[in-house]
């Protein structure tokens, strides 16, 4: 009797050990945001022999200057980084948030964030969208931001690029983004 008392004790001591060795985390620390780039678009002055029509300077959520979609200007200037200079890791997790000013639930406009490879650069790897009218409110500043999960199946390597853009989809009004934040989770 107290030897299977004895097993019955040792087996659960030694599955709550092999239960708490499976942890997702352990072994590595919790989790945080790491800072891959920012702006606030003030930095853009200066850069070009005249004034983008992009950047504008009619609203801006911080600062002078905001950039600008709108149906004569589908494009914003865009960002471009070799993954190799943002990481030195394979990323899992990229985080794109800004200040955005939608006039109406019908202007579709969005972010486009994008991993495409140096020898193939038209055909990305990895793209997602993330949507700018989905909530209100409308014609007042308001917070987006989107985890963006890069599957494990991705192909790419350090040279290849990460870029990010605004893109008019279909708007009657300008739609302006400001005080964007790219961040990855590691």
């Amino acid at each position: 009797m107290k030897i299977r008392s004895f097993l019955t004790i040792g087996g659960l001591a030694l599955a709550g050990l092999l239960a708490a060795g499976c942890h997702p985390r352990d072994g590595r620390t919790t989790p945080r945001r790491r800072e891959l780039a920012r702006t606030d678009f003030e930095g853009f002055k200066g850069w070009a022999p005249a004034m983008l029509p992009q950047l504008a300077t009619d609203k801006a959520h911080s600062g002078q200057f905001s950039i600008r979609v709108d149906p004569q200007h589908p494009y914003s200037p865009t960002f471009r980084a070799e993954l190799g200079q943002l990481f030195s890791h394979r990323p899992r997790r990229i985080t794109l948030g800004a200040w955005v000013w939608v006039p109406g639930f019908r202007d579709d406009a969005v972010f486009v964030v994008v991993i495409s490879n140096p020898d193939n650069p038209d055909n990305p790897v990895f793209r997602k969208e993330v949507f700018l009218n989905d909530s209100s409110p409308f014609g007042a500043w308001k917070w987006v931001s989107r985890d963006l999960d890069i599957p494990l199946n991705t192909y790419f390597s350090s040279r290849s690029q990460l870029v990010v853009y605004l893109f008019a989809k279909d708007v009657t009004s300008p739609v302006y983004a400001d005080d964007l934040l790219l961040t990855e989770l590691w």
